[in-house]
């Protein structure tokens, strides 16, 4: 997570010159980062969703304790914002929640050696989720008094680490290929080939592209 480019430094790119020069899955994974980092918990659904089909068909990115930590967590965290205001709880979304989050830790009981503080945690949190409905003076103590504690920047920051870190693996397992690779596929699939002989590129896209990255001084001067 030292790496991370400022973002400030590139806000003059265009969205069509980021589709014409990230593949698809890269820009995917940052969507991703930045709804973690932004901390915008209406869509964390997303990036549930992304995470568990991804470890799903690649386990190992994750640990199953890293994936029942990170896809729970999110979903807990749904269900609070959810919860904030009961007068605008959408009651079936919070129950469906609910649901899923009992699904999950059913299906982690028997993956984990901390199977029985996993059930523990569910239960307690189905009952404070309860409370929180039910009872308008706990819901106003708990958010601002317990939820800063328990759900505030040390929260934010776990959910941050394990996204990193599966997001960091995934790159590893699909790096983006240099243009030797890219040939060597593109020469074993002529149909695709012949595809990409077709397609008519924007001209005023790429003249942004070229000269963004020629004003940043990406090229490097040595080799001429």
């Amino acid at each position: 997570m030292d790496n991370i480019i400022d973002p400030a430094s590139e806000q003059d790119l265009p969205s069509f010159s980021l589709r014409l020069l990230v593949p698809p899955l890269r820009l995917m994974s940052a969507f991703m980062w930045q709804v973690t980092q932004r901390r915008n918990v209406m869509q964390y659904g997303k990036l549930e969703e992304f995470v568990t089909f991804v470890t799903e068909m690649v386990p190992e990115l994750l640990s199953s304790r890293q994936r029942t930590q990170l896809i729970l967590g999110l979903r807990a965290r749904m269900v609070l914002e959810l919860c904030c205001s009961v007068g605008t709880a959408d009651l079936p979304t919070i129950q469906a929640h609910l649901d899923i989050i009992h699904t999950l830790t059913e299906k982690s009981l028997h993956k984990e050696s901390h199977g029985d503080e996993l059930e523990a945690s569910e239960s307690n949190f189905v009952e404070l989720v309860q409370t929180l409905l039910g009872d308008p003076s706990e819901r106003e103590h708990f958010f601002q008094e317990v939820f800063p504690v328990h759900y505030g920047p040390l929260y934010d920051t776990a959910l941050q680490t394990l996204v990193w870190e599966f997001l960091s693996r995934l790159e590893e397992l699909l790096p983006v290929p240099d243009l030797t690779q890219t040939t060597a596929w593109l020469s074993a699939a002529p149909s695709v080939l012949e595809e990409c002989g077709q397609t008519v590129f924007d001209p005023e896209q790429l003249k942004t592209v070229l000269q963004h990255h020629q004003r940043h001084g990406n090229l490097n001067k040595t080799h001429l």
